[in-house]
């Protein structure tokens, strides 16, 4: 496991992915000083939420790409039959490979907290709520990767269905809204049932992303709505369940 872990690191260096992602990360830092600065009103708010959101995009697109491709990689160069022909079991694997992107992970979301705090000052304590909640949205959605990589037979398939499945979550409030909202004409009723039935199932299996990494947090604290309790609960049941089906998956395969 060490050394699978020591892999994916040193070929995460060795494709100046990281540099990438901290380059990624201070254009959008510079960007939303710009805004700030040229903003009549709430400058330094615009700036915050400006910075915030296009940290987490730049995050989520560079770690699902890499993620994807590498894997496909692996696969096409018969590496990862290589590395399933030590004594290393499938579970096993994908822990360690897993537990590699997760510490890249957590480490390109910590670098987002001093770029924001030498630039426009976010709220101390916000801040830090939003960098932990942001850490475990890219867990997340990293295990999510790591299955359609390892599942689907090309990597731009797995990224398009990640980033799929991020945006639904991304957006599960507004499915939950329609899910419990009321029905409109009685002439459409059925329609509207059917919807709204599937916009509930839609909301209850994905992950409420909305939740994570809000801007209001930068701005104002942490003051009120879902604390962190509620992401770490989120992180502990989808992580572990995207972990065990990409093994299972592995399982069933013939290398």
């Amino acid at each position: 496991m060490r050394a699978t872990f020591r892999y994916v690191l040193l070929t995460a260096i060795r494709d100046r992915f990281p540099v990438a992602i901290l380059v990624a990360l201070v254009a959008i830092t510079a960007l939303g000083v710009l805004i700030a600065a040229s903003t009549l009103a709430e400058g330094a708010q615009t700036g915050l939420a400006f910075i915030g959101e296009f940290d987490r995009a730049a995050l989520v697109l560079g770690l699902v790409t890499f993620v994807c491709f590498h894997v496909r990689g692996l696969h096409e160069t018969r590496e990862i039959e290589a590395i399933l022909s030590r004594p290393i079991s499938r579970i096993a694997f994908v822990v360690a490979y897993y537990s590699a992107f997760a510490v890249l992970a957590a480490v390109l979301s910590l670098l987002t907290a001093p770029l924001m705090m030498a630039a426009l000052g976010a709220n101390g304590i916000g801040l830090a709520m939003w960098v932990a909640s942001l850490v475990l949205e890219m867990w997340i959605t990293l295990s999510l990767a790591l299955f359609c990589a390892m599942a689907l037979s090309s990597a731009t398939a797995a990224v398009m269905v990640t980033l799929g499945f991020y945006l639904l979550g991304r957006t599960a409030r507004f499915f939950l809204a329609i899910a419990v909202s009321g029905t409109g004409a009685s002439d459409q009723e059925g329609i509207n049932q059917g919807a709204h039935g599937v916009m509930a199932i839609i909301a209850a299996i994905m992950p409420r992303l909305d939740l994570f990494g809000q801007s209001r947090w930068l701005i104002y604290g942490p003051g009120g709505g879902w604390g962190v309790g509620i992401l770490l609960l989120q992180t502990a049941i989808y992580v572990p369940l995207l972990l065990a089906a990409t093994a299972r998956d592995l399982e069933v395969r013939r290398f």
